[in-house]
């Protein structure tokens, strides 16, 4: 756990309590009101739907999210510089909703009608397709959305992506399709269709690509405020980060299970490759 390389040891100097949704988005407001009231001196969370429900739940207990997308525009700070309130944490560039399109379309030099699976109660979703769909067009793809408003509806969106004909799927980061992953994937697998996504743990779980920062980078830069604010700082004055690094990862087992063949050009590029 990264708080130990700030010197907290649980069970020690704090004490950690966890809770999961176990990817049932709609069980968060929830889960957040049994957490308010549990009156913590700090709350952690990973996602643009978690963000939104926990603020909405407390303006006074501090609330540091490991990954969020774009917010700014979703009402979680006043600025990137001086966040304000009580929430501040690590934001995931909204851009790589754009920038993924560009590497699928490299990856991908044929392909023409490139999907993305949005869950439409997730607010971030406004902002992926804000990026995806122009950026769907500059590269030369038939964009398609198909949407999807519980776990249960997943299985019938990869028919609707079939009957769509869709040459790829992009998973955007939305909770109840991160949250999912496994699922996802088995479902992309079995529809042999190439599948797209800003997270690595996609790629390592058996998608085909995935572009985008490192998640222990996001972790390390979350714990490092968790350990700012434990001293005594205001998350409100404490700066939203952005990673860095990015990391292109290759899933050339699933390549070959579903039959794709990359481009040499993203083969080369790639810093992972699982045989």
């Amino acid at each position: 756990m990264a708080l130990k390389d700030f010197g907290h040891i649980e069970g020690r100097d704090i004490v950690i309590e966890v809770r999961w949704a176990d990817g049932r988005t709609d069980r968060l407001s929830l889960l957040a009101t049994e957490a308010v009231s549990a009156k913590p001196f700090l709350i952690v969370t990973a996602s643009s739907e978690a963000v939104a429900v926990f603020k909405k739940a407390t303006a006074t207990i501090p609330i540091v999210f490991a990954t969020a997308g774009d917010p700014v525009e979703q009402g979680f700070i006043h600025s990137f510089a001086r966040p304000g309130g009580n929430v501040t944490g690590v934001a995931t560039h909204s851009d790589l909703n754009a920038k993924i399109v560009e590497v699928i379309r490299e990856a991908l030099p044929s392909a023409r009608r490139l999907a993305v699976l949005v869950h439409d109660r997730d607010g971030y979703h406004r902002i992926v397709l804000e990026h995806f769909e122009p950026a769907a067009r500059r590269f030369k793809f038939e964009p398609v959305v198909v949407r999807v408003a519980r776990v249960e509806d997943l299985e019938h969106a990869f028919k609707e992506l079939a009957d769509h004909k869709a040459d790829a799927v992009y998973t955007p980061n939305l909770a109840l399709l991160t949250t999912n992953r496994d699922t996802i994937v088995k479902l992309a697998l079995k529809a042999r269709l190439p599948q797209f996504s800003i997270n690595p743990d996609i790629a390592a779980a058996g998608g085909l690509l995935s572009y985008g920062p490192p998640r222990e980078e996001h972790y390390r830069r979350a714990a490092a405020l968790v350990d700012k604010i434990l001293r005594g700082s205001k998350p409100g004055d404490l700066p939203v980060e952005q990673p860095e690094r990015f990391h292109l990862i290759v899933n050339k087992k699933t390549a070959r299970a579903i039959g794709v063949t990359l481009s040499p050009v993203t083969m080369l590029r790639a810093d992972r490759i699982i045989e």
